[in-house]
């Protein structure tokens, strides 16, 4: 191997591991809260609560619900919608059907609040089309959600769904027991 292959085979290997190491740039894009209707909480959401909280996702230009947790919509399938609130960890990573957009709504939330948020592409579903509970989003489509946080628990998930326990997740075992009675509640 000649020097000329030999430093150009150095400078490939050097740009990946700089690539591989360097954190990726900050994304400039962010949601914009249309309103913000104040909670009863004595603090706001941080990074590592646990929520329980209640959104309907919707596309911006047609206003086409493609997510809700409030239930009384047909599914995409044809089937009922159910009211059951979603429940994630607050900055724990990637939850399927919450984007980063939805996450970044929630934070400095406190019980009771009401949110409306725009989310750009980039903190929603980016390029790539997604098959939502109610409809398809489209690659590229800006986002509104309206938000409302029911309950925060800083001290583990037994608080956050005290009283509620028949009101769980879906799938084959869905339940919705008790979920059109939760009241606001936080645990710290």
């Amino acid at each position: 191997m000649g020097r000329r292959s030999l430093l150009a085979s150095t400078a490939a290997v050097a740009g990946v591991l700089l690539a591989t190491t360097r954190p990726a740039p900050a994304s400039a894009a962010s949601i914009e809260v249309l309103e913000d209707v104040k909670g009863v909480g004595s603090r706001g959401a941080r990074p590592g609560d646990l929520l329980l909280f209640h959104y309907v996702g919707r596309l911006e230009g047609s206003g086409q619900v493609f997510d809700s947790t409030r239930g009384g919509l047909k599914y995409r399938d044809g089937g009922a919608g159910v009211l059951r609130p979603a429940a994630i960890a607050l900055g724990g990573g990637p939850t399927p059907g919450i984007c980063e957009g939805l996450q970044q709504a929630l934070s400095g939330m406190s019980i009771g609040g009401k949110r409306t948020v725009r989310v750009p592409p980039e903190l929603g579903f980016g390029g790539t089309a997604v098959g939502a509970p109610y409809a398809i989003v489209p690659a590229g489509s800006t986002l509104v959600y309206e938000v409302e946080l029911l309950r925060l628990s800083a001290v583990g998930p037994d608080q956050l769904t005290k009283g509620i326990a028949k009101c769980g997740s879906g799938g084959a075992g869905q339940q919705d027991e008790n979920c059109a009675a939760i009241s606001p509640a936080e645990f710290l």
